[in-house]
C-alpha cells in the first residue's frame, strides 16, 4: 500500500504521512479523499470568474475545478495528496478527479 501524504495543507516544504488533514482556510479536518472538493467549495464567485482559495488567482468559472486540481500536482506525475506517481499528467488529473473528489 502506498503511503498517503498531503502536501497541500502541511505548510512545510516536505510531506508528512496522513490520511486526514486540516484545511488551512477553515481549519476543518478533511479526509484526503475529499480534499480537492473541499478546497473547491472555498472558491468565491466574481462575475463570471472564480477566485482560487489557494493562490487568489481569478480563473474562468468553467476552468476553476481544473485549476484547483493543478495545485495538487507535485513535480511531474506525482500526486501531492497521496504520493502516487503517474507516467502522464493526464493520468494524474484523472486520478485526482476520481480519488480525491467525492
Amino acid at each position: 500500500m502506498a503511503t498517503e501524504v498531503c502536501l497541500a495543507c502541511t505548510g512545510l516544504d516536505y510531506a508528512r504521512p496522513t490520511t486526514k488533514t486540516i484545511c488551512n482556510i477553515c481549519e476543518k479536518e478533511v479526509s484526503w479523499r475529499e480534499i480537492v472538493s473541499h478546497y473547491i467549495t472555498h472558491g468565491k464567485k466574481s462575475g463570471g470568474d472564480m477566485i482560487c482559495p489557494l493562490c487568489n488567482s481569478k480563473v474562468k468559472e468553467r476552468e476553476f475545478r481544473t485549476h484547483v486540481r493543478k495545485h495538487f500536482v507535485v513535480q511531474s506525475g506525482l500526486c501531492g495528496i497521496c504520493g502516487r506517481r503517474f507516467r502522464s499528467i493526464k493520468s494524474l488529473y484523472v486520478h485526482i478527479m476520481k480519488t480525491h473528489e467525492s
